[in-house]
């Protein structure tokens, strides 16, 4: 990574977390209820799933891709997880290790599906999208399944100490997938294919078998999202995780991983779910409805896509005065 590329990721963390606390201080003085204990990890908690699920779309984005399809993963996945626990009766650590198992398999379609018609992820997963909601009303009978046994629901609503166990779940899993992306060869193969998919393979980088391994990862850390999603509600229907890609693409953009691929890290990432969280929670507190919350966070991610627009127009001007430099001195 260059000096500037390594300055301009630093500068863009120090502007989102210049805006995470501004927003921090303006709602603690609109409502006095913001700035306590118990709301601030409330929020981190109800957006712990969020988290990892985004972590996963902006693994799939460095690599150049998009997941539109995961709102209904998540659906499949915690209906599925639900019925192996309710209707079929089985231990609850089995019925974890199918849904993600599930959540796998459900990357893997879709990064199959890429590979194999070469199209773009974006448009496999538009159609993935629509499979994965007909898979998952189909599944649960477009029931809701209720009464989660108070085991499970510890994933989701217990402690350990005064922290809550999602919070340690999101931990985990940042650090892992942050030493992966920055320490391992797999993490360096998926900014190299996510950069320049062409130079990757020239540099004997099998490109198909990376995005492949990504989708499944994603699917992994969606099948988890999903688990912490409904051991928290204590419940599942269909209709639990649509919208999800929405608000992870939002603070994926937000948090610094390009539309285009390369460039992003799992911090930005974690501090662009915190943004939106800190928005929903602090406008419900002073009042402002739900739909105000949709047009709020769709100018965010209008200003984010602007934002990285801008970045990558100035970086392709000044990669071509260099280059004219160059070949003036020559």
């Amino acid at each position: 990574m260059t000096n500037n590329k390594k300055i301009s990721i630093d500068l863009k963390k120090f502007v989102l977390l210049f805006i995470l606390i501004g927003l921090v201080i303006f709602f603690g003085i609109m409502s006095p209820k913001f700035l306590t204990f118990n709301n601030i990890m409330n929020i981190i908690t109800q957006n712990s799933y969020l988290i990892i699920a985004s972590i996963g779309v902006a693994m799939v984005m460095i690599s150049g891709g998009t997941d539109l399809s995961v709102g209904y993963q998540i659906s499949v996945i915690g209906v599925c997880v639900a019925i192996f626990m309710q209707w079929l009766s089985m231990p609850i650590w089995i019925s974890i290790i199918l849904g993600l198992l599930i959540g796998v398999l459900l990357g893997l379609i879709n990064g199959f599906t890429a590979n194999r018609l070469n199209m773009h992820p974006m448009i496999v997963t538009l159609a993935t999208m629509t499979l994965f909601q007909g898979i998952s009303f189909l599944t649960s009978q477009s029931k809701s399944i209720y009464d989660l046994s108070s085991s499970f629901k510890f994933i989701g609503q217990g402690y350990v100490g005064k922290v809550p166990l999602p919070v340690i779940i999101v931990l985990v899993v940042a650090i892992v997938i942050g030493v992966m992306l920055k320490k391992t060869y797999f993490g360096r193969h998926i900014y190299a294919v996510g950069g320049n998919p062409e130079a990757a393979h020239l540099a004997g980088i099998d490109v198909k078998k990376i995005k492949l391994l990504v989708f499944a990862l994603c699917g992994l850390l969606v099948g988890l999202a999903a688990v912490v999603l409904i051991s928290r509600t204590g419940s599942a229907n269909s209709s639990m995780g649509p919208g999800t890609e929405f608000s992870a693409i939002t603070a994926c953009v937000l948090g610094g991983v390009s539309f285009i691929g390369g460039e992003g890290d799992i911090d930005g990432v974690i501090i662009g779910v915190l943004i939106l969280g800190v928005l929903s929670n602090g406008m419900q507190l002073i009042g402002l409805g739900i739909y105000i919350q949709y047009v709020a966070k769709a100018l965010i991610l209008i200003a984010a896509i602007a934002f990285d627009t801008y970045q990558k127009q100035v970086k392709v001007k000044r990669s071509t005065i260099k280059a004219s430099g160059v070949e003036k001195m020559a």
